[in-house]
């Protein structure tokens, strides 16, 4: 029976999608003079973003290159993101239904926190795991198993929402039931990478399988 839900947040709760690329394209116009790939952009999708931008970037100060991204992304945040359809009422629904919830992402625990606070969405989670928060990230278990024992919840009763191959190992890594956001590009071929079962058309229909 499952009990507990677990969400990523980029691309899951929340519409991120766009406002990162743009964030991207703006660093690398500034620090590289150059076009950078959406589609690589959108591979990333899911890793930290400190080791995205020491990987991509580690010719230049890291300090700098993240000062940037985030000067970017502040000033727009508010006006362009916005939580993907149906998710608030399908918060509303699993609090009623006294499902435990919680929020297992690869962003920074400020960021995460400020969003959450901005979308008033804080008082569904119980627990609310970030990048700052483990030593090995996402595909590894150990955010899920850290967001797990928090709600003290088993991996056989929780499910995983994620739009991410990050999302989708972390949750196969934990033994988790991975779900799979299916409104994005590449749905189809995680779903088809990963055998993932179940595919959300829209938030609302994780109903279905509660």
């Amino acid at each position: 029976m499952i009990d507990t839900v677990i969400f990523d947040f980029d691309g899951t709760l929340a519409d991120t999608s766009q406002i990162v690329i743009n964030s991207f394209k703006h660093i690398y116009s500034v620090f590289r003079n150059e076009d950078c790939d959406e589609d690589y952009v959108m591979s990333t999708f899911g890793e930290p973003l400190r080791l995205t931008l020491q990987r991509d970037f580690e010719a230049y100060d890291f300090e700098d290159v993240i000062t940037c991204y985030r000067e970017y992304q502040v000033e727009r945040f508010n006006d362009e993101v916005r939580l993907y359809e149906t998710v608030k009422e399908t918060l509303d629904y699993l609090k009623d239904k006294n499902i435990k919830m919680g929020i297992t992402t690869s962003r920074l625990r400020n960021s995460t926190l400020e969003a959450v606070n901005n979308f008033n969405i804080k008082k569904y989670f119980d627990a609310i795991i970030t990048a700052d928060d483990v030593k090995k990230h996402k595909p590894d278990k150990e955010p899920l198993i850290k967001t797990m024992e928090l709600l003290n919840s088993k991996a056989e009763n929780t499910l995983y929402v994620g739009d991410s191959r990050f999302d989708m190992e972390c949750a196969i890594n934990s033994n988790v039931i991975p779900v799979l956001c299916g409104w994005h590009k590449l749905s189809e071929e995680l779903k088809n990478q990963y055998n993932v079962k179940y595919v959300l058309n829209k938030m609302i229909d994780i109903k279905e399988i509660i």
